[in-house]
């Protein structure tokens, strides 16, 4: 097998290590996911990173040097920006794009130093002030004016170089570095082929709010509160410790439970055993993830950048994704929604299948700014979310 039409691709998530490995024709040779435990300095990530390629590499038979990594952050930043150019000769749109791009890095060195560039959406460009267009039309002719308007993703300077110089030390190259929130909602916009969608990723110290509109990104926004922050409010609330209520917390997974104030204790034997050998009321239990979740909501919609899409969010359909989601898989949850989205969807995701992404956005990748080491079912059903 050649080494060099094979890719390899790393989730570098919060607590959990997916690997995969792919052909150019995009089939799985190899893949593997482990858990990890939640450390500032990411020991335990590359301990259990390192423990899979070295079980790959007796698999697949092949040194792996070279990796896709794809990872998130509640640190997630992005700006919106419009670049224009005059000129004064009839120009082809693809000879002004790379001076374009290298404007809009230098733009992003100087003004937000602190930060990573990873990627660059065109959302709208207008030539000569007459035609518009959502993507670049390359060969197209420019008169007089070209105008731009961006969209740019970017996370934290220190925690790339961080993360890039301990792969050195494993003696691995990173040759890409995409967000795998975005990557992830870019391939599931076009299966699921709607004209707007929207995705309420939770991950496990995050969650992230994606709008598109015609297949087009328009807005995306993180905020540092995920499924881990339930966890904890269990874990505090009934003096347990926090594996215990983590695994408290999952056995609500796919438990067809009613989440309200008004309920009353769950049917579910294998829930009410769970939770009587611990002496805590399963009400209470209930009332404590309700209470949580209604803040993960509140502060992901109520933020003030959001509020000016509400009119369109209303007619939107809404795909929950990541695994702080699956709390959501089965169950119904009774909370309070300000922007009436059309319909609420569990969105079933594989580990393999988030690995792909980064390989497809890897593969489509022409003209997004390169990171090179240096030293230094579609969904499961529809059910009920939001109640009035």
């Amino acid at each position: 097998m050649d080494r060099k039409k094979l890719f390899n691709v790393i989730d570098f998530g919060s607590s959990k290590i997916r690997f995969s490995v792919f052909d150019l024709n995009l089939n799985e040779k190899y893949s593997e996911s482990k858990k990890v435990y939640i450390n500032e300095n990411f020991q335990n990530h590359f301990e259990t990173i390192n423990e899979i390629i070295k079980k790959a590499e007796k698999k697949i038979s092949l040194h792996i040097e070279d990796i896709i990594l794809i990872l998130d952050s509640a640190k997630l930043f992005t700006i919106d920006i419009s670049l224009n150019k005059n000129l004064n000769q009839n120009t082809k749109i693809i000879d002004v794009y790379s001076s374009i791009i290298l404007e809009l890095n230098q733009l992003i060195s100087s003004h937000y130093s602190s930060y990573n560039l990873l990627h660059i959406i065109v959302d709208k460009c207008t030539i000569d002030n007459l035609h518009s267009f959502t993507e670049i039309p390359k060969e197209r002719i420019i008169s007089n004016n070209f105008k731009i308007d961006f969209k740019l993703i970017c996370l934290p300077k220190n925690l790339i170089n961080n993360i890039k110089n301990k792969f050195i030390k494993y003696n691995i190259n990173v040759i890409n570095i995409y967000c795998t929130s975005y990557i992830k909602s870019q391939t599931y916009v076009k299966k699921i082929n709607k004209s707007k969608v929207s995705f309420l990723e939770i991950g496990c110290e995050r969650t992230t709010f994606i709008f598109y509109e015609k297949n087009k990104l328009k807005f995306i926004q993180t905020i540092p509160i995920g499924g881990f922050n339930i966890t904890k409010d269990i874990s505090k609330i009934f003096n347990i410790n926090k594996d215990d209520a983590e695994k408290l917390k999952k056995s609500f997974n796919r438990s067809y439970t009613e989440f309200s104030y008004d309920t009353k204790s769950s049917d579910n034997e294998m829930l009410v055993k769970e939770i009587i050998n611990k002496n805590i009321s399963i009400d209470k239990l209930k009332k404590v993830i309700l209470s949580r979740v209604q803040e993960i909501i509140d502060l992901t919609f109520k933020k003030s950048n959001i509020k000016q899409y509400k009119n369109i969010l209303s007619d939107t359909e809404l795909f929950l994704i990541g695994d702080g989601s699956l709390l959501f898989n089965d169950n119904s949850f009774y909370l309070n929604d300000t922007f009436d989205f059309k319909s609420i969807n569990f969105y079933a995701e594989r580990d393999s299948l988030i690995c792909n992404c980064g390989l497809i956005s890897h593969l489509n990748n022409f003209e997004l700014p390169k990171i090179t080491n240096k030293k230094q079912g579609l969904f499961e059903k529809f059910f009920n979310f939001f109640s009035k």
